[in-house]
Order: structure tokens, then sequence, then C-alpha cells
């Protein structure tokens, strides 16, 4: 065999292989690992696992990939009404428009900010269906920040999470602050602190 023809057979091959795989590819409904994101990523074939994720960048990894993945592309933040008429934010239109490239650029600022965060969420189901469930979420979050003063910076409160089905893995797409804890600011404040 000539080389010519030896590069010929390793170009079919080639071609052959890739053939092989890229089918496979297009019909998978579920995300691949990817270690280089860092952390575990999180199967998101329940509704419970949107908050096993987004737990799991909040108190272990500190990295976004998990809390990014659990988010919609259609993500949208809805404030509680207390803190949208907050003296800190009239004027301002920081809530305005808040989808999933704000919730991501904010969280950077959380995570760029802690030295350990630490949160939870005590979900309960309130429409249950095939592709969405809407949950009550009692939350709370503990934030050490880096700076000094190094105090635990608690926020607390209870919202709406609607979570849907789509291509396969379940998402958080709307957020909705519903009540706050009393002495507690809210996790909507801390994101309105953070967009400001």
């Amino acid at each position: 065999m000539t080389k010519t023809a030896r590069i010929r057979e390793l170009i079919v091959l080639v071609l052959l292989a890739t053939v092989l795989v890229v089918p496979a590819c297009l019909f998978d409904t579920r995300e691949a690992d990817d270690p280089a994101q860092g952390g575990n990523t999180i199967s998101l074939d329940d509704p419970l696992k949107v908050f096993v994720a987004l737990s799991e960048t909040l108190n272990d990894s500190q990295q976004d990939a998990n809390y990014e993945r659990a988010l919609s592309t259609t993500f949208i933040f809805s404030p509680s009404l207390q803190d949208s008429l907050d003296q800190n934010f009239i004027g301002t239109g920081v809530f305005d428009n808040w989808n999933k490239d704000r919730e991501m650029a904010v969280l950077g600022r959380l995570l760029a900010d802690a030295q350990t965060l630490h949160a939870e969420f005590n979900p309960t189901a309130e429409i249950n269906k095939n592709t969405f469930v809407r949950f009550r979420v009692e939350y709370s979050l503990d934030v050490v920040p880096i700076a000094a003063p190094a105090d635990t910076n608690q926020y607390r409160g209870v919202a709406y999470f609607d979570v849907r089905l789509e291509s396969g893995n379940w998402r958080l797409t709307f957020w909705d602050e519903a009540e706050g804890v009393d002495g507690y600011p809210s996790w909507g404040y801390l994101r309105g602190i953070l967009g400001l």
C-alpha cells in the first residue's frame, strides 16, 4: 500500500468515526458532565435537583456552573414589594428586566466578595404537574464577606419558584420573592445592593 493510499484510508476512518459519533450527540437530551467547569455537575432530572444545583454552587464549590445550568434561559426574578420600594432602590430601576444574565452577573459579584457562603432551601410543592412545579420555598443565605469586618450577613425570606421541564432538564424559570422574615433582609434585597 502506498503512502497516499494510507493517508486516504486514515481520512476515511476519521470521517467514518465522526459520522458515527455525531448522531449520538444530536439526539442527546441531557447535558454531559464538564469537569473543566469545576465541582460536580448536577443532573437536573428531577425538579428538586434544581435546589441541589443552587446549593452546591453556593455551599461547596462556589463556582457558578451548576447555578447557571439550573436557570432557564427565560429566567425572571421578581423582588418583593418591600424590596422594590426600599429607599436604596427608588429611582434606580435596579430590578428592571432581571433575567438570567443579570442574575449571573450578580452571582459573580456575590461569589467574588464572599469568603464563605451557606444557603438552605426548604421547598414545598404547591402545584405539581408533569412539566411544571411551583414551590413555596423558605430560604436562608449566610454570607461571610472577604472584606473586614468579616461578620456573617444573614438573609432570610420566602419565595415562589417555578421550575419547568425544558429539553429533558428541570430549570428554574421564575423566582418571586413573596415574604420577608422579621429582622432579616431578603435575598432580593442583597440582589438589589449587588446590582446597583
